[in-house]
């Protein structure tokens, strides 16, 4: 029996005595700058939206700056904004206004309130939109060509207390 082992005998007992190997389904993982489902998770909503927005506002010739997107927890109100000059910008509205306020003078960022974030929240909340709950998305606007546009921005410190105060996921 010892000298059958590459014959019919060990497949035989191969067969038995070894289970059967599961397939693995793997899950198909599309195009990252595809349009989100609408089932999509409101992050990755708000992350294509600010991304799109980026683009169309380096179209424009804009080469800084940059574009936010806030989604709701239900993924159907998406408000894009982009950081401005203190003179364009959207007013806040008050709840924004106050969250604002609170932040320590040290901690504010020098273009504190000037950011898109603000600007989306307080158009959202002005539409009589809670945003609680929902997701933030934001890239850069860079210049043509270079690497970094549309890339993700971090909060600054500003935006931080405002991520916080809402309970706002930040999309990657």
């Amino acid at each position: 029996m010892g000298r059958n082992r590459g014959g019919k005998l060990a497949a035989k007992f191969a067969r038995e005595w070894v289970r059967p190997v599961k397939k693995v389904k793997r899950r198909r993982r599309g195009d990252p700058d595809a349009r989100p489902t609408r089932n999509a998770s409101p992050a990755r909503q708000a992350s294509w939206r600010a991304r799109r927005e980026a683009d169309r506002q380096q179209a424009n010739g804009r080469t800084n700056g940059t574009a936010e997107a806030v989604t709701t927890a239900d993924g159907r109100h998406t408000e894009v904004s982009v950081s401005e000059h203190p003179n364009n910008i959207y007013p806040p509205h008050r709840e924004v206004s106050r969250v604002l306020d609170s932040v320590p003078p040290n901690l504010r960022a020098p273009w504190h309130g000037n950011c898109a974030l603000p600007q989306s929240l307080s158009r959202l909340l002005d539409q009589g939109i809670d945003p609680r709950g929902g997701a933030i998305g934001s890239a850069r606007i860079r210049a043509p060509g270079n690497p970094a546009h549309g890339s993700h921005n971090p909060c600054c410190n500003s935006c931080i207390s405002l991520r916080n105060a809402f309970d706002l996921r930040e999309a990657l």
